[in-house]
């Protein structure tokens, strides 16, 4: 009799087997047997399974009759094992050389069931994650006894750590489930752990569980999925109940409640899932409630300990949510959900001083900077960084705020530790304990390096793409270049002008600037002499892949991240430099932080101090903002002749547009975009017989500039003849706006490019402030219009007619008022927001010293 049965599932892994069959041939323990049960693969699977077989007997080939799943397989292999041990291995994963010895060993020492731990790596070697022997847990014990100290969950996973008493399963008839997409393993688990009365769990890893793209692991899950998974909440409640013990399904429920639901919300952002989706998972959580009449029992201490209690807590709000479809019952409650938790962990975050826990998210290969973030209370720990044991300064560092309790705050620490020195040993501590950063400089860029990818499977398109950008020829024209994209649609904003600059200036730098060919600026662009590529095509793609910059004026997702990271995740990004389209002057933070900005050119010096300094919402601090002013500002102080024009740019309204379509700047048309307040305002504005007569008695023209996100209801805005009504599209916005003398806007941050002017500005806000940010689902930020701006607000037409009579008569010169707050707000008045702004990609591109 071998003393330990490897029970296998096989199905299509013949690009896997050799390697299995390696680590296992190579354990330390020799008296074994593999069961390897084919479940009729159409690849050669069973034909390397014979192979080995002929020279290794201890490698079984079964075959199963027809497909029909793992957990099929595996009970056949539970059955038919002679071992006096049993444990189960997936082809496609890995066994340590000790992994069957020290199972073995511990289970005939302690007479007992054996857990240990596992690693889940990629197929690199990289480990993800690496489990450990939960603390407080005695050397022997009875599962149900611990799960007041240790999640559930813990025995309910992981089967291939496990070794069984083969005898034990069969008697007791414990197997895999069967007939389900996922978790057959689980339900073995589910009808093992009432009947371990000792159970050894040792610290070894015993297994590695390699993730890989194409795996059940990483698949997407359907509603069958989820179903499956809370079947095994079901089937461990029949056994609870067996054996006279609820309390544990109780904690098992709650535990795949506070994850699963969750998972599913988040597939269905993605796509991945839909609203039928959650209507069946939901049921399903109906269903189990109902027969085990879960909430009724533990509503008193979901109400007396919601937090220890989340999960139930979920499906409390769940099912008693007033909403009418299943997914707005399913945000709702994850909303609640979330801030449950949130509140917890920050309320265990001030009672410690701060959270243990330590992240290294970003490398900038550039300067030689590492990232690392942790969240404290109120002030942040004691930090020592040192290398090869002598203390070194951190190279920037914020505290990023980001919960406000009664009488306490929470930060973010954002550190950067400058790893440039070749061959030391860079470690961080805080407070005293181990950050786990112990690495050289070269580890650390190994540890951040793109990783291979295996292009099996790729669409025919993606295959193209990258191999163009590995083409001698390509690779000629784009490597390390400087890439410069405004919109898809069109150009003239802060990228364009830079360009320019550097066109003039630096000739030796490889620049391209990105735009669609069908643009209206592509012409003008091309016999300027502007090196373009078409938006969108494989040039495009390719440039992206191999430029070492990324240089744009705006901060949508299609610029900055214009191809699938899935295929392509073996090059290295370029830097995103953003020369930002507008002021930020409203906390936008929740829209910037998930934006990877690695150098952000603000113009005005509240505008930088909002967003790097202590105590922000920013996850920018002085590493990636400077102050310099935008390249497009030096367009202002170019000798020109002004006219007798008035240049009216209101800003866009978020819940005016129609919806994305999914890529660029293009929209769906909102066919309630007329009859809106927006459009009536202005309409009523230049309907004013006082308007006319004033323009008439001073010569004015009038100018209507429609923000890009409306300039498609441009020709249908129901107004007068003499309203001149303008976009992007008729011309460079810069041109027309420096021959105009006054502007007159609501909330746009185009009135800071008429105060580098020194022309006056009126603010018409027929709308608060605070009606504004919250239309546009924003927060209100540092600007008071009133004490900040650069004009009169005005909320009416009585007040606005007056503003702009007295603009008028002085005659495009702004205010002395006014005049000051711009020196004030701005912190250069020159012609060198260009040079400013390249010096700054230039010194981003340097190592920090």
């Amino acid at each position: 009799m071998p003393k330990i049965s490897v029970v296998v599932a096989v199905y299509n892994a013949q690009q896997w087997l050799p390697r299995f069959f390696a680590s296992l041939q190579s354990q330390t323990l020799k008296d074994f047997e593999v069961l390897l049960i084919d479940d009729c693969s159409t690849d050669s699977s069973a034909a390397l399974i014979s192979e080995l077989s002929a020279v290794d007997s201890r490698f079984k080939l079964l075959w199963q009759p027809e497909n029909i799943g793992a957990g099929s397989a595996r009970n056949r292999g539970i059955m038919e094992a002679t071992g006096e041990t049993l444990c189960f291995a997936d082809p496609d994963d890995l066994l340590p050389e000790n992994s069957l010895e020290v199972r073995y060993t511990a289970y005939k020492k302690h007479n007992s069931i054996v857990r240990a731990c596992h690693d889940e790596i990629l197929n690199d070697g990289t480990i993800l994650n690496r489990e450990s022997r939960p603390e407080r847990l005695p050397e022997i014990f009875r599962p149900a006894d611990e799960v007041g100290r240790i999640r559930v969950g813990h025995f309910l996973c992981a089967h291939w750590t496990w070794l069984f008493p083969t005898n034990l399963l069969r008697r007791c008839k414990i197997f895999n489930g069967e007939n389900m997409r996922t978790a057959e393993d689980i339900v073995l688990l589910a009808r093992l752990f009432f009947h371990v009365n000792r159970i050894v769990w040792i610290p070894d890893t015993v297994y590695y569980w390699v993730k890989r793209s194409d795996s059940l692991s990483t698949t997407v899950y359907s509603a069958e999925h989820y179903i499956n998974y809370f079947q095994c909440c079901d089937i461990f409640y029949e056994q609870a109940e067996k054996f006279g013990q609820i309390q544990p399904a109780d904690i098992f429920f709650n535990e795949y409640l506070s994850f699963y639901p969750a998972h599913l919300l988040a597939g269905l952002c993605e796509g991945k899932n839909t609203d039928d989706d959650v209507q069946k998972v939901i049921s399903e959580l109906v269903r189990i409630n109902d027969r085990y009449q879960v909430l009724p029992r533990c509503i008193g201490e979901i109400q007396n300990n919601p937090t220890r209690n989340a999960g139930l807590f979920r499906l409390w709000m769940i099912l008693h949510s007033k909403k009418t479809a299943a997914v707005s019952r399913l945000v709702e409650a994850q909303n609640r959900f979330n801030d449950l938790m949130q509140n917890a962990d920050y309320e265990n975050i001030r009672k410690n001083g701060w959270k243990q826990e330590v992240s290294f998210d970003k490398f900038d290969y550039e300067a030689k900077l590492l990232r690392c973030r942790y969240l404290f209370c109120d002030k942040h720990p004691e930090e020592i960084f040192m290398r090869d044991g002598t203390t070194l300064s951190l190279a920037y560092a914020k505290n990023r705020i980001v919960f406000k309790g009664q009488g306490f705050k929470i930060f973010e620490r954002i550190i950067w530790l400058p790893v440039a020195a070749e061959g030391k040993i860079y470690s961080l501590s805080i407070d005293g304990w181990d950050s786990e950063l112990n690495h050289t400089a070269e580890q650390i860029r190994t540890i951040f390096a793109p990783k291979p990818v295996n292009e099996k499977g790729f669409p025919p398109e993606i295959l193209a793409v990258r191999r163009l950008a590995r083409s001698q020829t390509i690779q000629n024209n784009f490597l390390d270049a400087w890439m410069f994209i405004d919109k898809d649609c069109e150009a003239d904003d802060n990228a364009e002008h830079l360009y320019r600059w550097v066109m003039r200036n630096h000739p030796e730098i490889n620049i391209w600037f990105v735009i669609s060919k069908n643009s209206h600026d592509w012409q003008r662009l091309e016999e300027e002499g502007f090196r373009l590529v078409d938006h969108g095509s494989v040039e495009h793609k390719a440039l992206f892949l191999l430029s070492s910059k990324l240089i744009s004026s705006q901060m949508d997702r299609y610029i900055f991240e214009p191809l699938e990271d899935k295929y392509y995740h073996d090059f290295l990004r370029p830097q995103f430099i953003n020369l930002p389209h507008g002021v930020t002057k409203d906390d936008v933070s929740g829209w910037f932080n998930s934006i990877p900005f690695d150098l952000f050119i603000a113009a005005t010096k509240p505008e930088a101090k909002s967003i790097s300094e202590n105590g922000t919402p920013y996850i920018m601090g002085d590493k990636e903002v400077r102050l310099g002013g935008f390249p497009r500002y030096d367009k202002w102080l170019e000798p020109f002749e002004t006219e007798n024009m008035i240049f009216i740019m209101p800003t866009w309204r978020a819940d005016l547009v129609g919806k994305w379509e999914g890529k660029g700047q293009k929209r769906e048309l909102n066919p309630e975009f007329y009859s809106s307040r927006f459009v009536q305002m202005w309409k009523y504005f230049f309907n004013d017989p006082r308007l006319k007569k004033l323009i008439d008695q001073h010569g004015y023209r009038v100018i209507f500039f429609a923000h890009p996100c409306f300039e498609d209801y441009l020709d249908g805005m129901p107004f007068p003849d003499f309203v001149e009504k303008k976009s992007k599209k008729s011309g460079s916005i810069i041109d027309i706006m420096r021959r105009c003398k006054i502007m007159i806007t609501d909330f746009s941050s185009v009135a800071f490019d008429m105060a580098y002017m020194r022309r006056p500005v009126i603010y018409y806000q027929y709308e608060s402030k605070a009606e504004f940010t919250r239309s546009q689902k924003w927060v209100n930020g540092y600007i008071d219009y009133k004490t900040m701006g650069f004009g009169p607000v005005c909320r009416n037409m009585d007040d606005l007619i007056p503003a702009l009579e007295e603009a008028i008569i002085v005659d495009g010169k702004m205010p002395e008022l006014y005049a000051e707050r711009a020196e004030e707000i701005f912190a250069y008045h020159d012609a060198n927001c260009c040079k400013r702004s390249y010096d700054f990609i230039v010194e981003a591109s340097k190592p920090f010293l």
